[in-house]
């Protein structure tokens, strides 16, 4: 009786252990390390676009997330020595740009395939620390530099195009006032893409401002890395009162 008693206790506690297996989820069809692989390769190419400087950037950066039972990552977010229980690590702080550019990344990237329990989707959390390829931001980053009509953008772009920006009655009859704010880059061919209008107080209003934007095609020095030219970001802001 008392070996019956402890066959089936250890039964009950094996078959209890079997229940809780957990399959983790797979990135591509592959682990973690495939994730922090792609992970890390978008916020390089998302540093140079924008061109972070590399002194902005964490060589060393700890997250946590979770994937849910749809493989969509959720709960991110950056540990480091400021944490309490399970989220400390002895990584410090991320820098901002470094928490800006790597979120941006992880938006850019594909779902997970959930992990299995049972047969069944179920939630799986991760603790990963990676390393930022700070030194091979700052090599792309060593170029000639992005020129509008010859001049640094920074003054050129923004003179010529204040001018060109029709801020007549359509918005002045309306009190529209504000700042716009457009992302666009220079392709290595010298073309405008319109990225994202990050901010604007009137749609038409951002409209005029793209327009213009639109219309400095074939007056960028594209951006070049060894003389190789190069796709760049460049964020115009106009304030209008």
């Amino acid at each position: 009786m008392k070996r019956t008693a402890m066959f089936l206790a250890a039964l009950a506690l094996w078959c209890g252990a079997a229940a809780q297996e957990i399959t983790p989820p797979r990135f591509q069809g592959a682990d973690a390390k495939r994730f922090m692989a792609r992970l890390i390769g978008e916020s390089e190419k998302i540093a140079v676009e924008k061109q972070v400087p590399a002194s902005d950037l964490s060589p060393q950066v700890a997250v946590g997330f979770t994937v849910d039972t749809t493989g969509t990552v959720t709960e991110w977010r950056f540990l480091d020595n400021t944490c309490e229980g399970r989220d400390y690590t002895e990584t410090e702080p991320a820098t901002a740009r470094t928490r800006e550019i790597m979120t941006e990344a992880l938006g850019r990237l594909e779902k997970w395939t959930p992990a299995q329990k049972a047969g069944r989707p179920a939630t799986y959390s991760w603790r990963l620390t990676m390393r930022l390829p700070v030194e091979k931001i700052a090599g792309k980053q060593e170029a000639d530099p992005l020129l509008f009509l010859g001049e640094d953008p920074g003054k050129t772009f923004h003179d010529w195009a204040r001018i060109r920006v029709r801020y007549d009655e359509r918005f002045s009859s309306r009190g529209v006032s504000g700042l716009v704010h457009v992302r666009f880059y220079i392709e290595p061919d010298g073309r405008i893409t319109i990225g994202e209008v990050v901010q604007s107080p009137d749609d038409k209003l951002a409209k005029e401002v793209v327009r213009v934007i639109r219309n400095s095609k074939g007056k960028w020095t594209p951006r070049k890395v060894r003389g190789v030219p190069q796709r760049t970001a460049y964020d115009y802001r106009i304030n209008f009162t």
